[in-house]
């Protein structure tokens, strides 16, 4: 990549800065824990990460409207948003945030403001937009286990985001005791009970907790619960 400048721009950030002065940030937790676990080639991995550090070198074609979609985040995702007012964000409840990308073949592009605007001028639309073409994007979803806690899966990528998919609360809100409480500790794991059981409850935290600190895309191991066709931070007490 001679034509790019490339550096640490932290521990395990790398940023990369086109001939044109734009710059562009990949992370490397993720490839480390996926090298680390052992479960996929290694050199295909290294691999990988080199091309999409290779892409980052590249000037951008611009966002296919098509492909715009909403990723589920947490706070500290946020602070590798650099300068963040340039991205498209919007606040969930406690800890998640709603960020906005491109789903690509390889990767999952963060798009910026000025992205969006050139293929939705009205950024008010931005969410409808992209959980349209989630439902079209993701597999469909199914739930596994027999209560009074639950896991819902649909695909690798982008479970958490199934988080905005209100049909799907509707559908499942007469599985679980009480209100919908849900947790999403990695982009691909949803798990989710009901506020009246403690034992699902105690289920859904402790598992949270463990894989969010354990697998790569993690996100949060905070309980939020579904009230009113929104969610906020759930409070046991």
């Amino acid at each position: 990549m001679p034509d790019c400048r490339v550096e640490f721009a932290g521990e395990s950030v790398l940023r990369v800065v086109n001939a044109n002065g734009e710059e562009s940030s990949t992370y490397l937790d993720n490839l480390w824990l996926k090298y680390q676990q052992g479960e996929e080639d290694r050199s295909e991995l290294i691999e990988k990460y080199i091309r999409l550090a290779q892409d980052l070198g590249k000037e951008s074609p611009g966002a296919d409207k098509q492909n715009v979609i909403a990723m589920i985040k947490d706070s500290r995702y946020l602070g590798f948003l650099r300068p963040l007012e340039e991205f498209a964000t919007e606040h969930l409840c406690g800890d998640l945030w709603i960020i906005y990308a491109e789903d690509q073949p390889e990767r999952t592009l963060t798009l910026k403001r000025e992205d969006i605007r050139a293929v939705e001028s009205d950024e008010a639309r931005l969410r409808s937009l992209s959980v349209e073409n989630l439902k079209r994007i993701l597999p469909p979803a199914e739930c596994h286990g027999e209560g009074p806690w639950y896991l819902l899966t649909a695909g690798s990528d982008y479970v958490a985001s199934l988080l905005l998919l209100d049909g799907i609360w509707d559908q499942v809100a007469d599985m679980v005791a009480g209100e919908v409480v849900a947790t999403v500790p990695t982009r691909a794991v949803l798990l989710f009970t009901g506020s009246e059981s403690r034992e699902g409850l105690r289920e859904i935290q402790g598992r949270s907790t463990e894989i969010c600190n354990s697998a790569p895309h993690a996100i949060s191991d905070t309980l939020i619960v579904r009230r009113n066709g929104k969610w906020s931070v759930f409070n046991a007490n």
